[in-house]
């Protein structure tokens, strides 16, 4: 008799769940060649930039990308709603050859006590599964709507912006019944984040159904004993808890998208940072993502929170940005964004610094000042420390023959900064002092001698042709000044023989492309300007 061997019960299948990785633009709308990436550490991104710089098409496409469960479409969930063909006799568009495709993300959701998660899926080595999606129009948009990864969305746009009170036919509805479509959990949760965002009082949210003609819902509320409606209602008042229904009521289920434009019209500077933080938390504990747009400029306080991408308006098209861009602060406020601030002893030290700057495209992010003698390094730093300003991100540059050693420059620090009760500002001036690394630091004028040695050990076959007259013609010269009682001259004799007026930025910019040592030069004081960048 043949043993029947046990069959293993079907595993149940596990349903993907889908995330934006990054979205490129190819063409849509003002948009052209942009690519939008969504970091899987950040759950809210925030997309800033001025009028116009295309904050709104981004968040219309991914409006657009997923289609909700069970339905192929639903309001503000197909491309045809915001980019609508339009014609007149004069001109028409349809929006054909518009184009934008987009990677995912894939994951399981799984429930660990009372969070719930995403978990991504470890990357495919399978090429079908990194194919992206394409969104176009030629005829029609496509993909078909039934045939876009699954996943909950939520738009609110400036449309839901309006209340009954800017209604001037809200007197039909006047008489309505109230209904309360909210679980005690819900509403308790919806009033606790109302009153902390926008610091007031409210006990009662509930919904209005109108009673005569023309059947419609609106929404009232109870705050300090007063029952009132849409009817008398503020727009950023109801602005606030439309985004906070939407997030406790379940519209978004687990891994939804929440989208918002313009999430900080209408509200005063700490309900948006309340309403921000919000956002940051819940969607963290409860599983879903945001994307909105915002013109605040002090949305750059949550840049360690948040995914901000910049839109900078560059007049011919619109640049993107990761991060907070200087620039596009810039063009949002017409104010100078926070800088890094550099003190140098003199020209020379600003030559190099601000040439290394230009070969990096951050001349307009960092501040270059002069403090003159060595031993003003640690005046100027502890007068700013004096006058209650951070110099986290400032550092004072030494040239690199004096105050070499700690004791040295904890000697410098003392003799700018007395009493004992100054121990720790004392160890911060200290940590803000830098220099530059030399060969040579026994001569005097140390660091010119170094210039002069690297640059005539400058291996010639490295030199680009269009550079090489000029390079041997500075060499020839160099060589010719053999020996000097103080190095502090070598540029001013230089300047004498070459006729060159400009010879230290000459000098310095064939240092920076040609020499072997330039890396060396400038190790620490590029290193720590790029740790205060990624800080401010």
């Amino acid at each position: 008799m043949a043993i029947q061997e046990k069959q293993e019960p079907e595993k149940k299948k596990v349903k993907v769940e889908y995330r934006i990785k990054e979205l490129h633009i190819d063409k849509l709308k003002g948009l052209e060649n942009c690519v939008i990436k969504f970091p899987g550490d950040k759950s809210v991104t925030a997309i800033m930039g001025v009028n116009g710089s295309g904050k709104s098409t981004i968040l219309h496409a991914i409006s657009c990308i997923f289609k909700p469960k069970g339905a192929s479409s639903k309001e503000n969930n197909q491309l045809s709603d915001f980019f609508t063909p339009h014609s007149s006799p004069q001109t028409s568009n349809n929006w054909k050859d518009s184009k934008f495709h987009v990677y995912f993300r894939e994951g399981t959701i799984t429930n660990q006590g009372e969070k719930i998660l995403f978990t991504e899926k470890l990357q495919s080595t399978n090429e079908n599964e990194k194919t992206p999606i394409t969104y176009s129009k030629d005829k029609r948009w496509t993909p078909v709507y039934a045939r876009r990864p699954e996943r909950e969305s939520y738009y609110i746009g400036l449309q839901k912006l309006a209340t009954l009170a800017d209604n001037t036919s809200a007197s039909r509805y006047a008489e309505y019944k109230k209904v309360d479509p909210y679980t005690p959990q819900q509403k308790e949760k919806i009033i606790k984040a109302l009153n902390k965002i926008l610091d007031s009082n409210y006990t009662d949210i509930f919904d209005c159904e109108t009673t005569n003609k023309g059947y419609k819902t609106f929404v009232g509320m109870t705050k300090r004993g007063v029952e009132y409606t849409e009817h008398s209602m503020g727009a950023g008042e109801k602005r606030v808890l439309d985004i906070v229904k939407c997030i406790y009521t379940e519209d978004l289920k687990p891994n939804g998208i929440l989208i918002i434009d313009e999430i900080d019209v209408l509200l005063h500077e700490r309900a948006f940072h309340e309403l921000v933080n919000l956002l940051v938390e819940e969607s963290k504990k409860m599983c879903f993502e945001v994307v909105f747009t915002t013109h605040r400029e002090s949305i750059s306080k949550f840049k360690n929170k948040l995914n901000i991408i910049s839109l900078w308006n560059i007049g011919y098209g619109v640049e993107v940005c990761p991060g907070v861009s200087a620039d596009a602060l810039r063009q949002l406020t017409n104010m100078e964004p926070n800088t890094v601030n550099v003190f140098v002893e003199d020209d020379l030290a600003k030559v190099v610094i601000t040439t290394y700057l230009e070969n990096e495209m951050l001349q307009d992010k960092v501040n270059i000042s002069l403090f003159g003698s060595s031993e003003n390094a640690a005046v100027v730093l502890a007068g700013l420390t004096l006058a209650n300003h951070n110099i986290d991100t400032a550092l004072a540059v030494l040239d690199g023959d004096y105050a070499t050693t700690e004791s040295e420059r904890i000697a410098l620090v003392n003799n700018s900064l007395s009493g004992t009760d100054k121990k720790v500002e004392k160890e911060k001036i200290r940590s803000r002092i830098f220099q530059f690394n030399l060969d040579r630091k026994d001569l005097k004028g140390s660091p010119e001698y170094n210039h002069r040695e690297w640059l005539i050990n400058i291996d010639e076959s490295k030199v680009a042709e269009h550079d090489k007259q000029h390079f041997d013609y500075i060499k020839k010269h160099s060589c010719s000044i053999a020996e000097l009682d103080d190095w502090h001259e070598y540029y001013t004799e230089l300047k004498r023989r070459t006729g060159y007026d400009d010879i230290e930025k000459k000098v310095i910019n064939l240092l920076c492309r040609y020499s072997d040592k330039w890396d060396f030069y400038i190790k620490d004081i590029k290193d720590e300007i790029q740790r205060c960048l990624s800080k401010i």
